[in-house]
């Protein structure tokens, strides 16, 4: 786990140019943030963070934007108490680390950065889900930290709200 790092809102960067500089190898992750992540921010569609490292490099960003889960989509063992109606939820829209840093630990660090922004949105409003659509090489990373499979969908994942705010408890 990276110490040395610090995440600060995309609306803090000076300039897409620095955006630009950005290369994790996947190029809708790269296109997205320099050419969207501020609009998006903007227009409140998605909030960005970045990592930044000792020397003001990005080692990495995500994106938190709301959403919901139609109910047909719960696995039955987790309708339970559920309204049969959509369940509120907060999707990691991205999630990237630059080929940098890749293998140091900056992909679970931005993801339990992102888990602690979770729970702050779930402690002053209704949060049920984290979801995600991975990519496909990013699916064990995901199913790694608890992220289970929602029906049907090959590469969409979630895990409870109520799971996460334990394990940060624990």
């Amino acid at each position: 786990m990276r110490n040395d790092l610090k995440l600060v809102s995309i609306k803090e960067i000076p300039s897409k140019s620095f955006l630009k500089k950005f290369d994790c190898e996947i190029e809708a992750l790269n296109e997205f943030l320099s050419r969207y992540a501020l609009k998006n921010n903007e227009l409140g569609i998605g909030k960005t963070f970045v990592a930044l490292d000792e020397k003001n490099q990005i080692a990495g960003y995500f994106t938190l934007a709301t959403a919901q889960v139609a109910y047909e989509e719960i696995p039955e063992n987790f309708k339970g108490k559920l309204p049969k109606y959509p369940i509120p939820a907060l999707r990691i829209a991205r999630l990237a680390v630059s080929k940098d840093f890749k293998g140091t630990g900056v992909g679970k660090w931005l993801l339990a950065q992102a888990f602690i922004k979770v729970i702050q949105v779930a402690d002053v409003t209704g949060l049920y889900f984290i979801i995600v659509d991975a990519k496909e090489t990013s699916k064990t990373f995901y199913e790694h930290y608890g992220f289970q499979k929602f029906l049907d969908q090959e590469l969409s994942y979630f895990i409870l709200v109520e799971t996460v705010r334990k394990a940060m408890e624990g």
